[in-house]
């Protein structure tokens, strides 16, 4: 028998410090309902989780993006409607002043509500936006082509040109004593401009913002020019890591474009019998062109309801894997908790028996 080395407490201080660290680890589990808290539980499984969990993210994050583009596309097709509603009325005073039975001074009355109608289609058109884009000027989704003398690295005093729901089109800059005007052939605005200062010159009219530094003066800008050609809204719909293609779903610009000029109703009048039947023609072609873009709104709502509801069903699917592999199963956790506890308990006292074996060595002194 030996009192120095007490080999029996040892393992039984051993196995009950073993069975203590599993108890704490299935207290950590029950409380925080994961299996994996730490790498050193399921390294592997801990990896994948974290993918599937920052997957899940992104597509609800997409889930968001897509039920954005349909209120983009409800704030155009609202707009689009009231302008095929004008159209309505405009036709119709068009029939009613293609008629004889209506005498010049009617005429002129009936002209008046048809030009104010034509003034609203266009404010309709510039004032539908959507976080600064707007919508139905063919412009949406526009970019400034490279091709603008703006941007050229030979013109002194220009750094970047931004657009804020510009229309596609070609746009002029002229500049003298300290002013500059941005022109579009029917259209000017004027600002000031500080010569070797950094600014930005607000052309808010056309959705253009020219941003200038230190070198620029009257000379540098005068005679340059901004292309702003046609583009497509694009809204992230997916993130299958296809993110300029598949998870992406694009609207074309030009689709929505129903300025008065698009239509071709620009220029009608209805001030006497034989303008009042060309602007019943126009006004027909002008009808046919609001349909079709409220047919590719149309067309776009229902492919995002699709993509909202597939996208809800990745999401839960992928938490589904994702619980799998990082959720505890309590059932079964509980059940090692129970077993270890117990244990635990039988080591303490198995550590203590093991303690007092010495003491049968002092019989032996006795």
């Amino acid at each position: 028998m030996r009192i120095n080395t007490n080999v029996p407490a040892l393992q039984a201080a051993r196995n009950l410090g073993n069975v203590n660290k599993a108890l704490a680890s299935s207290t950590e589990k029950l409380s925080s309902g994961f299996r994996i808290n730490k790498a050193s539980d399921d390294a592997a499984g801990l990896g994948i989780a974290n993918v599937l969990r920052s997957d899940i993210r992104a597509y609800n994050q997409a889930s968001r993006n897509a039920e954005q583009a349909n209120s983009v596309y409800a704030i155009a097709e609202g707009a689009a409607s009231a302008i095929q509603n004008m159209l309505e009325r405009m036709k119709e005073l068009s029939a009613q002043a293609a008629s004889d039975s209506v005498d010049s001074a009617g005429r002129s009355r009936i002209n008046a509500e048809f030009t104010a109608l034509q003034s609203e289609i266009s404010r309709t058109v510039d004032t539908t936006k959507f976080q600064g884009q707007t919508l139905l000027n063919g412009g949406f989704g526009a970019t400034v082509n490279s091709s603008s003398t703006a941007l050229s690295t030979a013109t002194a005093g220009v750094y970047d040109v931004q657009l804020s729901g510009a229309a596609a089109g070609s746009y002029t800059l002229s500049a003298a004593a300290g002013v500059a005007t941005l022109s579009n052939g029917s259209v000017n605005q004027t600002l000031a401009v500080t010569s070797g200062a950094n600014q930005s010159l607000n052309f808010s009219q056309f959705g253009i913002t020219v941003r200038t530094n230190t070198s620029v003066n009257d000379g540098t800008l005068n005679g340059m020019n901004v292309t702003v050609g046609g583009g497509s809204g694009t809204f992230l719909v997916g993130a299958s890591g296809a993110y300029t293609t598949n998870d992406v779903i694009s609207i074309s610009g030009s689709s929505l474009d129903l300025t008065t000029s698009t239509l071709g109703v620009n220029a009608s009048t209805v001030d006497t019998r034989a303008n009042a039947a060309t602007a019943l023609s126009a006004i027909d072609t002008a009808i046919g062109k609001v349909n079709t873009a409220l047919g590719v709104i149309g067309a776009g709502q229902s492919r995002i309801d699709n993509a909202i509801s597939n996208l809800k069903t990745t999401v839960q699917n992928f938490a589904a894997a994702e619980s799998t592999i990082r959720d505890v199963d309590m059932a079964e956790e509980m059940t090692k908790f129970s077993k270890n506890q117990i244990l635990s308990q039988a080591g303490v006292a198995m550590l203590a028996q093991a303690n007092q074996s010495g003491q049968g060595v002092l019989r032996l002194l006795s």
